[in-house]
């Protein structure tokens, strides 16, 4: 309860008592400077009065809480615990999202056919028949989340759900890691599906240079035609801050050799790619923009 004139009062007092100047000893002037210090952050907590209703409903650790640089100041007790307790809350979310990591993604297939080749003799007496038909032919919809076990072991859970013309379905995944060294890491997927049957695939990863890291998948796919086996490998190599270079090789039922650079910022991220392969041979480019607004908003369009 000591008002601000008591508070400067004791401050100067502690002050030159506990100067580190004023010893000649080591050890006591290192005693003294600790002191001093202490002295100091107090001073500054007690004197400003937003900190120190902090401290004296919360104490301590209610000044380490993230956020209060932000807060408004001439504040009332009662909401500085509303907006403690609201930091509190946003500390535990990302907290847990850390831990977590969730995931998701949502992709829609538009066929625009109408747009560029129309069959204008047909429909010419089909009323409405002027305006383009637009239809969303396919969509994606993935999520996963991460459970550490040990400080080496992770569990990840996965799914995702797919319709293309009216047909559809979904499969989830289950995968163990473990980290084996600073370098790398090794990964067991179980998974199943309608569309597909069981699935068990091995997934092993390398660091070969702090610019340079490499990836091989094998899989074993277990269908009603008997079991198909695949095998995945890339190099990746770190080409400047924003961008990754990828050389993929990949073996089984559609095997191919794939090439991309991908670019990403804070507000973009650009794909090129080129793949020679059976039966797919491709090019493509991709771009996509990145809104800043909370919902991480992003618009995206490619070219194939």
């Amino acid at each position: 309860q000591a008002s601000q004139e008591e508070l400067k009062a004791a401050y100067r007092r502690l002050c030159m008592l506990y100067h580190p100047d004023k010893h000649r000893d080591p050890e006591l002037k290192t005693q003294a400077e600790r002191l001093f210090n202490l002295v100091h952050q107090a001073y500054e907590v007690l004197s400003d009065p937003q900190t120190r209703a902090i401290y004296d409903i919360y104490g301590r650790r209610g000044l380490e809480m993230e956020g209060w640089e932000v807060v408004e100041r001439r504040r009332t007790p009662a909401e500085i615990r509303e907006e403690f307790e609201r930091l509190q809350r946003e500390r535990e979310e990302r907290r847990l999202q850390q831990r977590t990591n969730p995931k998701g993604t949502i992709s829609v297939g538009i066929d625009a056919t109408d747009l560029f080749d129309r069959y204008d003799e047909e429909y010419e007496d089909v009323p409405g028949s002027s305006f383009p038909q637009i239809e969303i032919n396919k969509m994606h919809i993935s999520q996963s989340i991460e459970a550490p076990l040990t400080a080496t072991d992770t569990a990840i859970l996965s799914g995702n759900l797919s319709t293309q013309n009216g047909n559809g379905g979904g499969s989830i995944n289950l995968a163990l890691r473990r980290v084996t060294s600073a370098k790398g890491w090794g990964e067991l997927e179980f998974g199943a599906g309608d569309l597909q049957g069981p699935l068990f695939g091995l997934k092993i990863f390398r660091n070969l240079t702090p610019r340079c890291f490499i990836t091989t998948n094998c899989a074993l796919q277990f269908s009603s035609r008997g079991i198909r086996p695949g095998l995945t490998t890339v190099l990746a190599r770190n080409l400047d801050k924003n961008t990754m270079g990828y050389l993929q090789w990949r073996w089984g039922i559609q095997s191919a050799m794939n090439t991309s650079i991908v670019r990403d910022t804070k507000t973009s991220h650009f794909t090129v790619a080129l793949q020679l392969g059976i039966p797919h041979s491709f090019m493509m480019v991709s771009y996509q923009h990145k809104f800043q607004d909370e919902d991480q908003t992003r618009v995206k369009g490619s070219l194939k």
